[in-house]
Formats: structure tokens, sequence, C-alpha cells
């Protein structure tokens, strides 16, 4: 760990507000961060942290806000998740759409009254 890694990040408070709700909320925004900008600071403002919406604020270098855009659309990612669900679960929950000669669950397709 480096020595600035322990020195609290100076920041500056500015007042925004939800473009679509107009629900205002202070928050902090490092120093560091506008003064290595060139022109203006993007800043993504995530659903809960003023308001339900996701918007993004446009800072000058003088932590003036120059705009809002609202985020129509909000990529997550959706890594699929393994399933806790045991084989014949599977195919109590899913059996209508399993072939009858699916291997994986021959067993229970075989003793199955509704096939």
């Amino acid at each position: 760990m480096s020595i600035s890694q322990n020195l609290p990040r100076i920041v500056q408070s500015i007042k925004a507000s939800c473009p679509v709700c107009n629900s205002t909320k202070e928050i902090d925004i490092p120093l560091e961060i506008i003064s290595e900008s060139k022109h203006l600071t993007t800043v993504s403002i995530a659903k809960g942290m003023i308001c339900e919406h996701h918007f993004q604020i446009f800072i000058d270098k003088n932590f003036a806000i120059r705009g809002y855009q609202k985020v129509d659309f909000q990529v997550i990612d959706m890594k699929p998740q393994k399933s806790n669900m045991t084989l014949e679960e599977i195919y109590q929950e899913f059996w209508e759409f399993i072939d009858d000669d699916n291997s994986t669950f021959s067993s229970f397709i075989s003793k199955d009254n509704r096939r």
C-alpha cells in the first residue's frame, strides 16, 4: 500500500438534480477527477444515489454542472448463475419441455405417469 492510498481524498460537494424527477442531493466529486480532465467530466449517477433514476451529469473545471442526460438503458452483467436445483427438481419443474428420449432425465421419464 502506498502512502497516497492512506491520505483522505479531497472532494468538492456539488448539488445534483435528477433531470427526470428534479430530486436534489449534494454529492462529493474528487478534485483529482476534475483536474485530470481536459474539458467536461461525465459523472454517472446510479439509481438510488439521488432518486430512482439513472442519469449523467457533465461538470466543468470549475465544478459547475453544465448539463444532465437521462440514461435510457443500463446494461447489467447477466452472467449465468449455477442452479442449486437437483435433477429431479429440474425435471419436475420442466417435464413437459423435456423430450421423451432425453438421456439425462431417462430415469425420471420412465417413472412419470404423466407421459
